[in-house]
């Protein structure tokens, strides 16, 4: 029989993020009734886990098939994986499907969000004689201190007569009555009791103002914090330990303590005001040694050095001018073209575009980075090739010709453009004080090839499968691996399918009937995508594993393919 879920979201409290993951496994599938496995639940994806909790879970689960220890419940980080673990024992024999879980998570605005889980096959065989009612073990709730009795202020003879009613028969509403600090306490202490965390921590937060964090309003928080996460082993929050100096005050001693740091400051910042008008008083100057024989300004001498030491933050106004003009004309002779050699192409046909750049000859240009400025489905396919360089019909420049292979990997109809940082360097002379220096000056400049129009037309209908998974690749390999191969009748077998892809993966292609994605890298050389995803098989008599295949469209032979896996041979055993 098939656990199922329970009609509710599994609320993480205090996660946000917009598109997560979920995956589920257990350490092993093939045990003994009342055997400890190990449940890991992992979420996936860009969010918040700050404040996550492990939430209970046994109420998502049937009870008669599996019997969740909430008390286990931890959470671990794991690579890009937020994980919560718990400790979980079948309950009886047979084929046991642990079952999907939704969890529920806020978007950064606030938008509701929910993720599930896989269903997880478990053989659950019969073995020793256990009492599988009693497993697991309970731990107490922490709890707030006990009812307070005396009000601790002066009462009438009607208060004294309602505050000794409500004591008698404690309720939450039977203290709003009373707004003195014992009656506050007690209310919080009968919201817990009730289950209503929330009630009391609102009444906790109020009380601190009044009277500071005191040891019995901590111990208040620690079991509503408990209550609200189910979590015996809740803790009060990381800055109210370190704040307890501070926080064992009410407002008035919170803002004297306060206005007593500002003071303090102000006499700092006084003190430190005289120290440093002392220490300019005892270096009123510092003397600029230069040659008298110098044929340069030692001012602008003086400025270029500090210029060239802190990079141009403090250079003379004058000099930056003639600078921005000086390489202003050089990127005004800057011209960069672009242009394909081939107009007619489809998806998967590779071509290139060819970027011309005009410059100066007078200057020397390094390494040039290119960028497309339009990236969609776009592959390079190979390196930049460099041409030789050509005469401009400008005497004074140069063209220098460039080759990028690319190939798309889906349709597109647009405009097209590169962005190219060019780094160069320049000779320079300067006239000062009638003598001439001469500096080799570096500088990087931008410049953007025009936007040209390119269209890639889709794929060929013919011989396209109905199914087709949107590979388009060079290569694909897929591969099975197995972790069983001799089992016995039922044995759950961990199928693993690695498929490694050169060429374009759609980001949610999964191979059909998988449980989740164990992982995804990329390899640095070749640029291939692997994925790995997890199966379960039950065995039930089947004499080797399905058989699974992946189609693809081959850009090399321009044809659709398929490549297959499974079909794993396995040997059926006696069961012990």
């Amino acid at each position: 029989m098939i656990g199922t879920l329970l009609a509710a979201v599994i609320q993480l409290s205090g996660v946000t993020g917009e598109s997560l993951r979920a995956r589920s496994y257990f350490d092993v599938n093939n045990v003994t009734v009342g055997d400890p496995l190990v449940l890991t639940v992992d979420f996936i994806g860009e969010a918040d886990f700050k404040s996550l909790h492990p939430p209970a879970l046994s109420r998502y689960v049937n009870g008669e098939d599996w019997k969740v220890d909430d008390l286990s419940a931890k959470t671990e980080t794991y690579r890009d994986a937020r994980r919560l673990v718990y400790r979980v024992r079948p309950m009886r024999e047979g084929v046991l499907y642990f079952p999907a879980l939704e969890f529920g998570y806020a978007s950064a605005d606030g938008v509701s969000r929910a993720v599930k889980s896989n269903v997880i096959p478990v053989h659950s065989k019969k073995g020793a004689q256990v009492e599988v009612a009693e497993l697991g073990s309970e731990v107490a709730m922490p709890q707030p201190d006990a009812l307070l009795l005396d009000s601790g202020v002066e009462l009438g003879d009607d208060e004294s007569f309602a505050w000794r009613k409500a004591c008698a028969a404690p309720k939450a509403d039977a203290f709003v009555q009373f707004d003195f600090p014992a009656a506050r306490f007690n209310e919080a202490r009968c919201a817990i009791l009730e289950g209503n965390w929330a009630r009391a921590l609102k009444i906790y937060h109020s009380l601190e103002w009044r009277v500071g964090q005191t040891p019995a309003l901590e111990r208040g928080i620690v079991a509503a914090l408990a209550l609200k996460y189910g979590n015996p082993s809740a803790e009060l929050p990381v800055w109210r330990k370190v704040g307890r100096p501070l926080l064992k005050y009410g407002w008035k001693g919170r803002l004297a303590c306060v206005l007593g740091i500002l003071a303090a400051l102000y006499l700092i910042f006084r003190l430190s005001g005289k120290l440093l008008r002392l220490a300019a008083c005892l270096l009123v100057f510092v003397p600029l040694q230069s040659s008298a024989q110098s044929l340069f300004d030692p001012i602008e001498e003086f400025e270029r050095e500090i210029d060239s030491f802190f990079g141009g933050r403090f250079r003379n106004p004058r000099s930056a001018a003639r600078d921005r003009a000086f390489h202003n004309e050089i990127a005004s002779q800057v011209k960069a073209g672009l242009s394909v050699d081939r107009k007619d192409v489809q998806v998967g046909d590779s071509f290139e575009y060819v970027i011309e750049l005009e410059v100066p000859k007078r200057i020397a240009v390094g390494n040039i980075e290119i960028m497309p400025l339009v990236r969609e489905g776009m592959r390079q396919t190979g390196r930049i090739g460099n041409f030789a360089d050509r005469e401009s019909d400008n005497p004074s420049n140069t063209v220098k010709r460039f080759s990028i292979p690319v190939r798309y990997d889906v349709p597109f109809e647009g405009g097209m453009a590169f962005s190219l940082t060019v780094p160069y360097a320049v000779e320079r002379r300067i006239v000062q004080a009638g003598y001439i220096r001469r500096s080799v000056e570096r500088r990087s400049m931008s410049v953007n090839t025009p936007v040209i129009p390119v269209k890639v037309r889709p794929l060929p209908e013919k011989g396209k499968p109905a199914d087709f998974s949107g590979i388009i690749a060079e290569r694909v390999e897929l591969e099975e691996r197995t972790d069983l191969r001799k089992v016995e009748t039922n044995d759950v077998v961990q199928v693993t399918y690695a498929l490694r892809v050169d060429g374009r993966l759609p980001r949610d292609f999964m191979i059909p009937e998988t449980a989740f994605e164990l992982e995804r890298h990329t390899d640095p050389r070749t640029g291939a995508t692997g994925v790995a995803w997890r199966r379960y098989f039950v065995a039930d008599g089947a004499a080797a594993t399905p058989e699974v295949s992946v189609n693809y469209y081959d850009v090399a032979d321009k044809a659709y393919k398929t490549v297959k896996a499974g079909k794993t041979q396995l040997e059926y055993v006696p069961a012990k």
